[in-house]
C-alpha cells in the first residue's frame, strides 16, 4: 500500500502524516505509541487495504519535531481532531498502541460523533481509577529516567518494548531520534492523563477491541486491561500470544487475524 507524506501546520506545531487519500473509503486512523512513529504498523497496511488509512508521527515524535513546550494527551487529541477536520473527514475507526490507545480514548471523549471504533493494543484505560501506588510508581519512573543516562535508557527501553529482535532494533532507531527532554515531554504527557479518580461516567459505546502481549511487562498494562474488559463488558479482549508490547510487531499474524475479524464482524 502506497501513502503519501503530508503535513498538518497550524500557529503552534508541524505534523507529518502519512495517508492513502482516498476519504471515498472508510478511514482508519493509526496512533503509535510513545516514542515511536507512523512505522510501527507497517505490517498491518495489507490488511486495511480496503480502507482509507491515516496514520502519523504524533507531536513531539519521529518527524514532527521539534516542539515548543510541554503537551498532553488532550493536546495529541486535539492535534488528530484538527487533522481530520481539515480533510473533512468525521467518521473514523482508531488503532491506538499504548499511548496511542489513551489518545484514542481522549478523542473519543472530547468528540465522540466521529468516532465508529477503537483497536487498542497495550494501552491503559484513562477513565478508571488508579491507586496511590500506581501514581507513586509513575511519579518514580519519570524521576529514574531523568537521572538515567539517555543511552543506556534508550536501549533497556528498546528491550522492553518487544520481544522480538527485529522489532527491538526498530525501537531502538525510533527512541534514538528522540532528546531526552522530548521523551520526558512524551512521557509527562502519558502519566498525566492517569489519576487516582479517573473519568467519571466515561464509558465507550462504540465497538471496542482492547488487546494486549502475553509478554508485555509494562508497568501494570495486563492486569488494567482486564480491569477495563470488566468496566466495558460489551468490549472484546484478547491476549496476543509470544508477544510483548510493540504487540502488532511482534506477533503481526495473530493480530492481523484478530483485526480482520474485527473489521468484518463489527463494520
Amino acid at each position: 500500500m502506497d501513502l503519501l507524506k503530508k503535513e498538518y501546520k497550524n500557529t503552534s506545531v508541524s505534523i507529518k502524516y502519512w495517508t492513502t487519500d482516498n476519504i471515498t473509503l472508510p478511514t482508519i486512523f493509526l496512533l503509535h505509541g510513545a516514542a515511536m512513529d507512523h512505522e510501527m504498523f507497517n505490517e498491518q497496511l495489507e490488511v486495511l487495504s480496503n480502507y482509507n488509512v491515516i496514520a502519523w508521527d504524533a507531536r513531539g515524535h519521529g518527524e514532527s519535531r521539534p516542539v515548543k513546550g510541554e503537551f498532553t494527551i488532550n493536546d495529541l487529541a486535539r492535534d488528530a481532531i484538527a487533522i481530520l477536520d481539515s480533510l473533512a473527514i468525521d467518521d473514523v475507526l482508531f488503532i491506538g498502541q499504548s499511548e496511542g490507545g489513551m489518545i484514542a480514548q481522549e478523542i473519543y471523549r472530547v468528540k465522540p460523533a466521529i468516532v465508529k471504533g477503537i483497536i487498542t493494543i497495550g494501552a491503559s484505560p484513562i477513565m478508571l481509577p488508579y491507586s496511590k501506588m500506581d501514581i507513586w510508581l509513575l511519579n518514580l519512573s519519570t524521576s529514574i529516567i531523568k537521572v538515567w543516562p539517555h543511552t543506556n535508557f534508550m536501549n533497556a527501553l528498546a528491550k522492553k518494548t518487544a520481544v522480538k529482535k527485529s522489532v527491538q532494533q526498530y525501537a531502538l532507531k525510533t527512541v534514538g531520534k528522540i532528546s531526552k527532554k522530548d521523551f520526558l515531554n512524551v512521557w509527562s504527557g502519558v502519566t498525566s492523563s492517569i489519576s487516582v479518580s479517573g473519568i467519571k461516567d466515561m464509558h465507550i459505546s462504540v465497538p471496542l477491541l482492547i488487546t494486549y502481549g502475553a509478554k508485555d511487562t509494562t508497568g501494570t498494562v495486563k492486569k488494567n486491561n482486564i480491569r477495563w474488559k470488566e468496566y466495558e463488558p460489551n468490549a472484546e479482549l484478547a491476549e496476543i500470544p509470544d508477544a510483548g508490547h510493540n504487540a502488532n510487531q511482534d506477533n503481526s499474524i495473530f493480530f492481523n487475524e484478530l483485526l480482520n475479524k474485527f473489521l468484518r464482524d463489527k463494520f
